[in-house]
């Protein structure tokens, strides 16, 4: 028991670091007090809970992607899309390096588990890891729509939204974005 006690602990002090990591988009859109990392992998699992269950899919699998997909910026941080641009092919290396490094505290096989799921997501290699893709842009357009109800400039939020817009590439996450885009996005 205490061996896996202190996997356990090890573990989750270095996926804690992620409530201190706030999202660089919402920092560059002018948010004060933006949301997390954390905050916003808690909203994907979230959302892949309850889509997972309602569309037939394994849940489990789609929930324990949710909740490791931002993992490596546990050691990274938020990279900015251009930022990830212009790491170019590194990026994949250097989010796999760091998700390793978070595993560290880890049994083998558990880390193998985790690692595998989180290069699913990365290959797109299968209907949960594409679903999961379009689940974390529809978050981030349901946060970007939090925030203008709290009274941040929608101007501001537009490009999170056209964004997301852009580049689902599933049927079910294209319904669920049609749900509640705006009409009329300037």
């Amino acid at each position: 028991m205490g061996r896996v006690a202190s996997y356990i602990l090890k573990f989750t002090r270095k996926t804690q670091r992620l409530k201190r990591i706030q999202r660089k988009g919402w920092v560059r859109a002018g948010v004060k007090k933006p949301e997390s990392v954390a905050d916003h992998s808690y909203a994907c699992a979230m959302l892949s809970m309850i889509v997972g269950d309602l569309y037939g899919l394994d849940t489990e699998r789609l929930i324990r992607m949710a909740l490791l997909h931002d993992l490596p910026e546990s050691i990274m941080g938020d990279l900015t899309p251009r930022q990830k641009k212009m790491l170019g092919f590194h990026t994949g290396k250097l989010e796999k390096r760091a998700a390793t490094a978070t595993m560290t505290p880890l049994p083998s096989r558990t880390k193998r588990r985790y690692l595998a799921l989180i290069d699913e997501y990365g290959k797109q290699a299968s209907k949960e890891s594409r679903l999961l893709r379009d689940i974390d842009k529809i978050e981030m357009s349901l946060q970007a729509l939090a925030y203008i109800k709290e009274g941040y400039a929608a101007r501001n939020m537009t490009e999170f939204l056209k964004s997301t817009e852009k580049d689902l590439k599933t049927n079910i996450g294209r319904a669920l974005f049609e749900t509640f885009r705006p009409a009329k996005q300037t």
